[in-house]
C-alpha cells in the first residue's frame, strides 16, 4: 500500500514510533510502516495527531484532504523540497513559446488515443456475445483515431487552444456516446456531467478522476512543477491547470474503465455515491496503479511510469526535449 484513503466516519490517524494507526473508537482499523506510504487522502469527519503530520513531513510523505466531491482542497507537505527555482523559470517561459503548444497536442492527442484503447478494450469482449456492439465501439475507435490525426494539420496558428479544445470536445462526444449505446453504462446516464452531478455513474467518474489528480499533483511536486501554470488549460485563482492538462492522459484508462466495471451497482443497486462504493472505486483505481505495463521494454508498475513522464514533460519544458505521451495498449 503506497497510498492511503480514509473516509470512515470518525477515524483517527496517529502514529506509534515508525507506524501510522488507523482507529475507530478503541478499534485498530489499520497499521502499517510509514516507509510504505507516499501519500495520504483524507476525507471529511476523520482526525489526525499532529505528531503524524511531522513524521509525514519528515519522510516526504504528502497529505490531501478532500472535499465531499472528493477533491483534494488542501495539501499538507514538508519544506525539505528539491531545488525547484530554475524549473519553475523555465516552466513560465515554455508557456510563451511553440514548445507549450506541442505539449499540449500531445496531451491531447495521448488522451483521444487511450479513449480509443478503451472502446476496443471493451469491443474485443463485445465481439464475443454481442457484436453489433462490439462493431459499434470499433467504429467509434476508427472516428477517433481520425480525430486525433488531425491535431497535427489544423491545431496551429494564432487560436490553436481552440482548435484542440475543440476536437478534444468532439472525441469526447463520440466516446462517451458509443459507451452508452453500447449499454456499458446504466441507463441513468445521459451524458457526461462534471462536478457537482447528482447522477450516479458521473458522480463515480468525478469521485475517481478527483482519486487520480492526487497521483498526478503528488508526481508533479516530485517533479518541481508549478501545478498552478498549465500548457492548455486557462489559469485561475486555485485552479491547478497543470494536474488538469496532465490527468487527461489518464483519465479513460484509469478511471472510465472501473467505473464501468461497477456498472452493475451504478443505477441499479442504488442511486447515490456511498462511502462503501467510493472504498470500492478507491481500491480499483489503486490496484490499476499498481499494475505493470510494458514500458521502455520493461515491467513497469503505472504508478512510476507515470512519474517517469512527469519527468519527461519537466524535461521537456525545461530542456526542449521530445515528449511522448503514454499511449495504453488494449
Amino acid at each position: 500500500m503506497r497510498h492511503l484513503t480514509v473516509s470512515g466516519f470518525g477515524d483517527f490517524l496517529g502514529v506509534h514510533g515508525n507506524r501510522l494507526i488507523v482507529r475507530n473508537g478503541d478499534n485498530v482499523i489499520l497499521e502499517t510502516a510509514l516507509s510504505r506510504l507516499r501519500t495520504i487522502r483524507i476525507d471529511k469527519s476523520v482526525s489526525l495527531s499532529s505528531n503524524l503530520i511531522l513524521a509525514c513531513a519528515a519522510r516526504g510523505i504528502r497529505i490531501y484532504f478532500l472535499d465531499w466531491k472528493g477533491v483534494g482542497v488542501v495539501e499538507v507537505s514538508g519544506m525539505h523540497r528539491h531545488a525547484v527555482v530554475g524549473v519553475r523559470k523555465s516552466q513560465f517561459e515554455c508557456l510563451k513559446s511553440l514548445q507549450a503548444q506541442l505539449l499540449a497536442k500531445e496531451i491531447i492527442f495521448s488522451k483521444i488515443r487511450n479513449q480509443r484503447a478503451v472502446l476496443l478494450y471493451f469491443s474485443k469482449y463485445l465481439m464475443k456475445r454481442e457484436t453489433a456492439y462490439g462493431l459499434l465501439l470499433r467504429n467509434a475507435g476508427t472516428r477517433l483515431e481520425e480525430i486525433s490525426n488531425l491535431l497535427n494539420t489544423r491545431a496551429s496558428g494564432p487560436d490553436w487552444k481552440n482548435t484542440v479544445m475543440g476536437l478534444e470536445g468532439s472525441a469526447s462526444l463520440i466516446y462517451w456516446n458509443a459507451l452508452k449505446e453500447a449499454r456499458l453504462l446504466p441507463e441513468t446516464f445521459q451524458e457526461r456531467e462534471g462536478r457537482g452531478s447528482t447522477e450516479i455513474t458521473n458522480a463515480a467518474l468525478n469521485y475517481g478522476y478527483a482519486i487520480l489528480q492526487s497521483y498526478i499533483q503528488n508526481a508533479l511536486g516530485n517533479a518541481g512543477l508549478e501545478i498552478y501554470a498549465g500548457l492548455l488549460h486557462a489559469d485561475r485563482a486555485g485552479k491547478p491547470s497543470l494536474v488538469l492538462d496532465c490527468i487527461e492522459e489518464y483519465r479513460a484508462w484509469v478511471v472510465d474503465r472501473n467505473v464501468i466495471s461497477l456498472r452493475c451497482k451504478l443505477g441499479s443497486e442504488q442511486n447515490f455515491l456511498d462511502t462503501a462504493l467510493k472504498k470500492q472505486l478507491v481500491e480499483l483505481i489503486d490496484k490499476t496503479m499498481s499494475t505493470k505495463i510494458n514500458y521502455s521494454q520493461k515491467q513497469c508498475k503505472l504508478e512510476n511510469v507515470l512519474q517517469r513522464q512527469v519527468y519527461k514533460l519537466a524535461g521537456a519544458i525545461v530542456e526542449g526535449k521530445c515528449y511522448r505521451g503514454i499511449r495504453f495498449k488494449w
